[in-house]
């Protein structure tokens, strides 16, 4: 597997070649394509798919609104996997943003530090870096 456990049996995150793997594999509910583009046919299964793109023209926006998302579903008790194209780029972002909107995290160092421990590949650019400290600072 190449995706992530965020949240102990509940949340996971990686890219969209997993997504069907994690679905099966994980019990998935929903899956939330944080990706700018839109779901191509025959990527992810059968299961509902939340697109909540992460948009370069409104950053801090759309990662709130991704994040305030997930944790209303992870709050349904709904199994979750959030994925961009390669896991580690916009999955990753919110990754770090849902952990600090679940207090899992102390703050968004400690939330980075996590998500980077779990995925290794993980990388918050600059101007992704700037809208989460936007939000959570």
């Amino acid at each position: 597997m190449s995706y992530d456990e965020l949240v102990k049996g509940r949340i996971f995150f990686g890219g969209v070649a997993d997504a069907k793997g994690a679905v099966e594999a994980e019990n998935i509910d929903i899956v939330y394509d944080v990706r700018v583009n839109a779901v191509q046919d025959g990527e992810v299964p059968t299961c509902p798919i939340m697109c909540s793109p992460i948009v370069e023209q409104d950053l801090a926006g759309s990662i709130k609104a991704g994040a305030t998302g997930i944790k209303e579903t992870y709050e349904a008790g709904k199994n979750i996997y959030i994925h961009c194209g390669s896991g580690n780029g916009r999955a990753s972002v919110m990754a770090t943003a849902v952990l600090v909107e679940l207090g899992l995290a102390n703050d968004l160092e400690s939330a980075e530090q996590l998500v980077k421990e779990m995925r290794q590949t993980a990388n918050i650019r600059p101007n992704m870096r700037e809208a989460l400290e936007k939000l959570y600072k």
